[in-house]
């Protein structure tokens, strides 16, 4: 159940976002510290609603060694991973206010490391792009930790070719029955054009799950979940929101769903 701009209200059937994909992980042969990995996963249309049946997702190929992992192709992004993930729970809807260059990229090198606790997490993307004479169209880096019982995130992003900037920090801590999730993220515009600023909390216990997010000169959003998984590979859920925007129509939706992992 949705409703357009104007607030009106319609029902639709469709896919929730379908995919399929394969993982791979070779450990290292005799006499060798190297070892490699591979990941190809793509979005099925099931509805039939675009030309492609098969969507691209994520297709890369690496390296790892105890000092790291290197690796090359479509990936994804780890400030939107660590940062804005931290939030990213629903099934459906929320992450209105997150900030950041986007989920996916292709042309990227991806290169991750840990030492005790801290991991370090950067990607940078190499498109060729004609107005970019830099070494990289793209990059960032996150630096993960545990810190006072907190997952702890903070990221930079830098889109060299429009000259915008990123940078946030998200937070998972468990209190008691309670998982709590923030994020406060920034995208610095180029120039006079008006930077933007993200807050998103969410709170999980047991099968239901609240959140809240404010996206600057947009609007706030409040989103309710609940699910049950009804066996190992099955969940079934109901999701609802309510986006009250600055400007416009009010709106509000929910979904009924069930997803099965493979």
């Amino acid at each position: 159940h949705d409703e357009n701009s104007s607030g009106v209200a319609y029902n639709k059937l469709q896919d929730g976002g379908s995919k399929i994909g394969i993982d791979l992980v070779e450990p290292s042969i005799e006499g060798s510290s190297l070892g490699a990995f591979a990941k190809l996963e793509v979005g099925v249309d099931t509805d039939d609603a675009a030309s492609d049946t098969f969507d691209s997702r994520l297709a890369y190929v690496g390296l790892s060694h105890s000092a790291g992992s290197l690796s090359v192709g479509r990936q994804s992004h780890p400030f939107t991973d660590n940062v804005g993930g931290k939030t990213n729970i629903f099934n459906v809807y929320g992450s209105n206010a997150d900030q950041s260059y986007a989920a996916r990229s292709s042309q990227s090198l991806a290169f991750s490391t840990s030492l005790s606790n801290i991991t370090v997490d950067t990607l940078a993307i190499v498109d060729g792009s004609s107005s970019n004479t830099d070494a990289f169209d793209e990059f960032e880096g996150t630096i993960s930790a545990t810190l006072l019982g907190s997952d702890i995130s903070v990221g930079y992003a830098d889109d060299v070719n429009n000259d915008v900037t990123y940078y946030g920090v998200g937070a998972t801590t468990v209190v008691g029955p309670i998982t709590l999730g923030t994020s406060y993220t920034v995208k610095d515009n180029a120039g006079s054009t008006a930077d933007v600023t993200g807050i998103e909390a969410t709170a999980s216990i047991s099968l239901f799950t609240v959140g809240y997010q404010d996206l600057e000169s947009t609007g706030s959003y409040y989103t309710l979940g609940v699910a049950k998984d009804v066996t190992s590979s099955v969940k079934v859920y109901a999701e609802g929101q309510m986006n009250d925007l600055d400007t416009g129509t009010d709106t509000q939706s929910w979904s009924l769903g069930a997803k099965y992992s493979f």
